[in-house]
């Protein structure tokens, strides 16, 4: 069997990806300054040897349209390449990539070197000015293939110019010397055959630069580009682990083809130093049209609780409580068919629609709408969503939370509402060859209750893992966080989370959270949260701390009798990036292993229900990485599906694939139900303005 053939979760996520791309297969736009019109993703940018965007091998600029994931697999003696890349926010890709040094089959693998890749684009492109941006390779990972760029690129007509600056191996043995070295260490060489990895103190480090470039053609045949660049990365690290080894001149020619526009497939080859044969296959698509989320079901509507005195004006207000439902409709759809239904059965001299949300036991804003504009939009196609809004009002929630009596009387708060997750989890070159992973199966199960109180139970099936700590370096602790995570892998079933929460809004700004129980697979204990996210402003701000306690893996319900509790709490911030669906977030403090830190992240929340998501940690302890090094970085990422239209699964179901190393102690947090942020999105002005197209859908 192939070498490459031996990395199971890589050909799992092959196939999972080439199925989930072909039904979210969309064209990956790309337009340039100079273009005012789409142009088709025949002309889209494509990728280098490594899983970046680029030429053969060097990087370019451009990024792709937000929320495209891409799937690479190459070749380029003597290493096989694999990675998966996420376009996470719009000027932001991460590349999560795996290089194997294969000499020749029958020697196999000699050894891994895996990296995290990023490109930050800095300028955009405009007539006159190229599109510029700043990148690594292994950012964060082995030293082997480290490299850290500025580059630029500028499109005219059919031709797209790259140019840059790199420091590492992608400088070679470098043509000026390093500006920086004056500066503290900056001037030490970088030994790339080292085992050791690669830290961000390594950055720019090195005696000399060196300059790259090259040129990508658009030819008249539909989805065929050439490529020619040259790149002064030389043989050295390879001829020191192969004598015969032969670096070949730094100059390559290839062609990227796209058999189809707008399908998620493009192959790529050519020729290095007419010496060597490079080869790669991509997968990609586009998760804004992921087709998991339906709107054809019916949203839960409820009748209305309350009947107001009549407005000085003489116009009548009609307030009635719309308690969200735990899926991924949006609220103004909700709001929406609350409202059409409320006109239904209203009087005709009610002319004003008072829509309190509520969400989870916190208040959201009041919505006013007037119930012309509602009927001259649905039944005479007169106002659009657009004019509804601007004669809208969003005030402060006057109706009380959900009491008892009202909980009794309306059998809509009695249901118990439950979701199913596919959680899948990889870690990345956690040996020699394979990555690890972990598939579990939750059912979570919650239950609104009167006064703020939700109570929830997660069951969960361990249903496939490849955890085999007798291999891997990083050992189990004294007194564990995580690194004893295969003992709660190898439970067939167990339980998840058993809690109880109280949630509760001081005003449509402030919320508060307390919860207890089972909270997460491997913690139970108490603690609390408060989140100040005020309506209509961009940040938010809270603080979280919580007395957990260490579950014991051989039974379901105990708690480990020889630990204390372990203290962890944090302060939050949270920032929303102008007219997108992205958050930058923050967070400082204690972690569950008594650690010190900060953890910095992004993520992306798109209208069609899916999430990406992806952060970074450093603490003031350290723990042992693949290389038997001491690393206080901590990095990761998630997406999340929605699996909503899938026949007899319930809304609000997902499919979370994830990667972050296992087993780790040191920058990890507790992982509670309700997170205040998430609870209060559905409630955001955010949220209500960027979906309130979804009001008359």
């Amino acid at each position: 069997m192939p070498h490459f053939m031996l990395n199971k979760p890589l050909l799992m996520m092959t196939l999972f990806g080439s199925v989930f791309l072909n039904f979210s297969a969309q064209g990956q736009d790309y337009k340039s300054q100079n273009y005012k019109s789409r142009t088709p993703s025949y002309n889209a940018p494509s990728t280098n040897f490594l899983g970046v965007t680029g030429l053969n091998l060097i990087p370019s600029s451009r990024h792709n349209k937000i929320g495209t994931i891409r799937l690479n697999a190459s070749t380029l003696d003597p290493y096989i390449h694999t990675s998966m890349g996420v376009q996470i926010a719009e000027p932001l890709y991460l590349n999560f990539r795996q290089s194997y040094e294969v000499p020749s089959f029958d020697k196999g693998v000699q050894r891994l070197y895996p990296g995290l890749d990023f490109k930050l684009r800095l300028i955009k492109e405009s007539g006159t000015r190229p599109e510029v941006s700043f990148g690594a390779d292994s950012a964060l990972g082995q030293k082997r293939h480290a490299s850290e760029y500025i580059v630029f690129s500028k499109r005219k007509n059919n031709f797209d110019f790259t140019g840059g600056v790199a420091w590492g191996r992608l400088a070679g043995k470098g043509h000026i010397k390093n500006p920086l070295a004056a500066v503290s260490h900056f001037d030490e060489a970088r030994d790339f055959d080292m085992e050791d990895s690669q830290n961000i103190s390594d950055w720019f480090k090195g005696e000399k630069i060196g300059f790259f470039g090259g040129v990508e053609y658009f030819t008249p045949v539909k989805g065929l580009s050439f490529k020619a660049d040259y790149a002064p990365i030389d043989g050295a690290p390879e001829q020191i682990g192969d004598a015969g080894f032969d670096a070949p001149p730094p100059w390559s020619v290839g062609f990227n083809y796209k058999p189809f526009d707008f399908k998620p497939i493009d192959i790529a080859a050519g020729i290095v130093g007419g010496d060597k044969i490079f080869a790669r296959l991509s997968l990609q698509g586009g998760i804004q049209k992921w087709l998991g989320r339906t709107f054809s079901k019916t949203v839960r509507e409820e009748k209305p609780l309350v009947m107001l005195a009549p407005r000085a004006s003489g116009e009548f207000l009609q307030a009635s409580r719309l308690n969200l439902t735990p899926n991924h409709f949006s609220t103004p759809m909700q709001v929406g068919h609350m409202a059409v239904d409320m006109a239904n059965k209203a009087d005709p001299t009610q002319e004003v629609f008072d829509i309190a949300l509520h969400h989870k036991g916190l208040k959201g804003p009041s919505i006013k709408m007037l119930r012309g504009d509602l009927e001259k939009s649905v039944l005479q196609n007169q106002k659009t969503s657009a004019e509804i809004w601007h004669r809208t009002s969003f005030e402060n929630n006057e109706l009380s939370f959900l009491n008892v009596s009202d909980y009794f009387k309306n059998k809509e708060y009695k249901k118990l509402n439950y979701r199913f997750i596919l959680d899948n989890k990889i870690s990345f070159a956690e040996q020699s060859i394979n990555a690890l992973y972990r598939i579990r199966l939750k059912a979570e199960l919650e239950k609104m209750l009167p006064l703020g109180l939700n109570v929830g139970v997660t069951p969960v099936a361990n249903v496939l893992h490849d955890i085999v700590y007798s291999d891997f370096l990083r050992v189990q602790s004294d007194v564990p966080v995580r690194s004893d995570e295969e003992g709660f892998a190898l439970n067939a079933y167990s339980i998840d989370r058993l809690y109880a929460s109280w949630l509760y809004s001081v005003n449509k700004d402030l919320h508060i959270k307390l919860s207890a129980g089972y909270l997460e697979e491997q913690f139970g204990g108490y603690g609390g949260e408060i989140l100040y996210r005020p309506f209509g402003k961009k940040f938010a701000i809270g603080g979280e701390a919580w007395s957990a306690k260490k579950r014991d893996s051989d039974t379901y319900l105990q708690f480990v009798k020889s630990q204390e509790d372990a203290f962890t709490g944090h302060l939050n911030f949270f920032y929303e990036l102008p007219n997108q669906h992205t958050t930058l977030f923050a967070k400082a403090g204690q972690y569950l292993g008594e650690d010190l830190g900060a953890t910095f992240g992004i993520k992306n929340d798109f209208k069609n229900g899916t999430r990406l998501e992806a952060f970074i940690t450093a603490t003031n302890q350290t723990d042992k990485n693949i290389f038997d090094e001491d690393s206080s970085l901590y990095a990761g990422a998630r997406l999340t599906l929605p699996i909503g239209n899938v026949p007899y699964v319930p809304q609000g179901s997902e499919v979370q694939i994830s990667t972050a190393p296992f087993a780790r102690d040191a920058g990890q947090i507790l992982d509670a139900p309700d997170k205040l942020y998430d609870v209060t999105e559905p409630i955001s002005y955010r949220h209500l303005s960027q979906n309130w197209s979804d009001l008359v859908r």
